[in-house]
């Protein structure tokens, strides 16, 4: 099997997680919101509307626990890996 590229790990789900340390239920909370999302997709909802929802109700729980500047460093930070990833644009 061919080793993934960076934009591939950016962008791909995340299912094996075994190495990683997680908060209690994670993988239980990641199960809840896919099948969310694919109930969203059964239902004909497009899926920059499932997306526009689900940043509406990301950000300020995000905002909450890290605090607006912290926020604002990691989603830099993410801007910066995915644009110097390459790939489609």
């Amino acid at each position: 099997m061919p080793e993934r590229t960076k934009i591939q790990a950016l962008l791909e789900p995340v299912d094996d997680t075994s190495d990683v340390d997680l908060p209690l239920r994670f993988a239980e909370a990641l199960g809840e919101v896919r099948a969310a999302i694919a109930r969203c997709d059964k239902a004909g909802i497009p899926s920059d509307t499932v997306l526009a929802a689900l940043m509406t109700e990301l950000m300020p729980r995000l905002v909450q626990a890290y605090g607006p500047t912290g926020v604002a460093s990691v989603l830099s930070q993410l801007a910066d890996e995915i644009s110097t990833a390459g790939g489609p644009h």
